[in-house]
């Protein structure tokens, strides 16, 4: 019997499924990465917005994510944040959105 060629199609197999696994754990990566780059920025665009900058000018600034301002309740300022990333992964975009879009959203006091 030879076992050499039932290694060999065992692997053929299982090679589909260990290469999107790995693709997927890159694609989460990057998603976590840049949510983390984000709410990075997110404190930037905040302190920014405190110090007296217009919401234009911070626009202009960070051009690769999206900003808008919005009032809420009261006295409080909700700051959202929103950048998109492709996935790597065929087959990913029917579980997750294709760009995958991340939010980030701040509550800042205006008084």
């Amino acid at each position: 019997m030879n076992r050499k060629g039932q290694a060999l199609v065992e692997f053929i197999l299982i090679m589909p499924v260990l290469i999107f696994i790995i693709f997927v754990i890159v694609d989460f990566g990057t998603i976590f990465n840049n949510r983390s780059s984000l709410s990075s920025v997110s404190d930037d665009i905040v302190d920014m917005y405190k110090n007296g900058d217009s919401i234009d000018d911070i626009k202009n600034i960070y051009k690769d994510v999206n900003i808008e301002l919005s009032n809420y309740k009261e006295k409080y300022v909700k700051i959202k944040i929103e950048k998109s990333v492709n996935l790597v992964t065929p087959g990913l975009g029917r579980v997750l959105d294709d760009p995958f879009i991340i939010k980030v959203e701040r509550v800042i006091n205006e008084a």
